[in-house]
């Protein structure tokens, strides 16, 4: 892109950057933060910020902050900015361990509402929760609690060339009637509800380039006794099964696949159905504080585990 630089977009982010900037600045003073003081942690204190740097002829751009503080929405004020939209090929949402009741909303509606659109977005990553993580992270429609309510789809729509999804939470129905013809890579990490995730992309018709699946099971494994559970709310070997015989999956050459219940042998059944698949079973669940065991509250012995190299 010419004169990127000089690109109103451009102009538009680096204004916003300075007033993140003093925004920080701001909060700190008032909470007496000295954040000059060298022998402190650099991320301790109340910060926000804007990333900016040029990318494959536009900018990348990374936000890192609160969920729910004047920023963020500064920040969607931005990006519905056609001319901020118009650079934009690659996008991130990140920040602190900060919610609410145990969760950490994410909400695009005011963005998702405009009539904004990305025609060189190829990567849009929105953090995934860590297992430290307090809360977790999710993109939900704003008036609705806990629920995502088809804004994934909304926002992947926004972006015809999009390449490279990273979700905190699994999309709903809505996001497989979306055309995403060149979508090659999609992580969807863990949250309490997967909206039946896998069936509907067996069922789906919608991402033919889709080369790499990065799938986390239902956070339901470790929050809730399996009597307790509502019925879907881990995704069943039978569902697996369907997608591993699916045409939906005839594309995929990696799948990665988080935090799962099934068996050894459950396992060995799929990936005997697609034997050129690189398949790769990933462990790293929400971790659990020690003096809630007693309490079993919570389906904690995933957290205690012999040594896996002892026959």
């Amino acid at each position: 892109m010419k004169n990127l630089f000089t690109n109103p977009g451009h102009q538009a982010l680096l204004a916003l950057q300075r007033r993140i900037h003093a925004f920080t600045v701001d909060a700190a003073a008032e909470s007496g933060t000295d954040i000059e003081k060298l022998d402190a942690p650099l991320w301790t204190s109340a910060c926000q910020y804007l990333a900016i740097a040029p990318l494959h002829g536009g900018v990348h751009v990374e936000f890192f902050g609160d969920t729910w503080d004047e920023p963020f929405q500064w920040m969607l004020a931005c990006l519905a900015q056609q001319d901020v939209a118009d650079i934009l090929v690659s996008l991130a949402f990140t920040g602190p361990d900060e919610g609410a009741n145990g969760t950490r909303e994410w909400e695009f509606t005011p963005l998702l509402d405009s009539a904004v659109h990305f025609p060189r977005l190829r990567f849009l990553s929105i953090r995934p929760t860590a297992p430290e993580d307090h809360n977790i992270s999710m993109v939900v429609r704003a008036g609705r609690i806990m629920e995502e309510g088809g804004e994934i789809a909304r926002f992947a729509t926004k972006a015809p060339h999009l390449a490279e999804l990273i979700v905190p939470n699994a999309p709903d129905a809505t996001f497989f009637q979306a055309p995403l013809p060149h979508l090659s890579i999609l992580r969807i990490a863990g949250c309490t509800d997967t909206q039946r995730f896998v069936d509907n992309l067996a069922a789906s018709r919608n991402m033919p380039a889709l080369g790499l699946l990065d799938f986390t099971e239902s956070t339901e494994l470790q929050f809730t006794w399996a009597p307790s559970r509502t019925d879907g709310a881990v995704t069943t070997f039978a569902s697996y099964e369907k997608l591993f015989v699916s045409p939906a999956f005839d594309s995929v050459h990696t799948l990665r696949l988080r935090n799962t219940c099934l068996s050894q042998e459950e396992l060995q059944a799929l990936g005997a159905l697609r034997p050129s698949l690189q398949f790769m079973v990933i462990q790293a669940t929400q971790g659990g504080y020690v003096n809630h065991f007693a309490k079993n509250a919570f389906p904690w012995k995933h957290l205690i585990q012999a040594d896996p190299g002892l026959a």
